[in-house]
């Protein structure tokens, strides 16, 4: 949540899909909108990538637009969101009134994985708590929080391949 494609964890990562010789956008979500309002269209041969609500962003996009696959990396836990401390968050970056559409757009999301026709793979630092309801993860990694490190993306690259 409010983080850009632009900081170096998510450069390395686009650098090693690149290397493995997929064809890398990079999509900045914008945090002053819902998601629900962001979905935008892929190719079936696309694969996405999610990190924490960007996670849930490329959920929405494979809800609405099958692809080849989704990858999933320590998908925020929307479904146990406590809707007045994530917006008094949120109110610390906007205006309370929009603080509180984005929250309730993020509360009404429900990730289920059974009802994509996409293929998923989900990954998740093991020192992250789980609190993930029925997204236990495909992948843990090893001695990692919620961020993507070295190894993280070692795990990624070794299950994408």
């Amino acid at each position: 949540m409010g983080q850009s494609c632009a900081l170096l964890q998510y450069k390395q990562l686009a650098e090693d899909f690149y290397a493995k010789g997929y064809e890398v956008r990079t999509i900045d979500p914008d945090w002053y909108k819902p998601l629900s309002m962001q979905i935008f269209k892929v190719p079936k041969n696309a694969v996405i990538f999610g990190f924490s609500m960007g996670a849930v962003l490329a959920y929405l996009v494979a809800k609405k637009y099958p692809c080849k696959k989704l990858i999933l990396a320590s998908i925020a836990p929307t479904h146990t969101f406590h809707q007045k401390e994530f917006e008094q968050f949120l109110s610390t970056h906007m205006e309370k009134e929009l603080a509180t559409k984005i929250t309730k757009d993020i509360r009404k999301i429900r990730v289920s994985l059974k009802t994509l026709s996409t293929p998923s793979v989900t990954f998740m630092g093991e020192l992250e708590p789980m609190t993930r309801g029925e997204l236990v993860p495909d992948h843990l990694i090893p001695k990692t929080t919620h961020r993507i490190t070295k190894k993280y993306r070692e795990v990624i690259m070794k299950a994408v391949s």
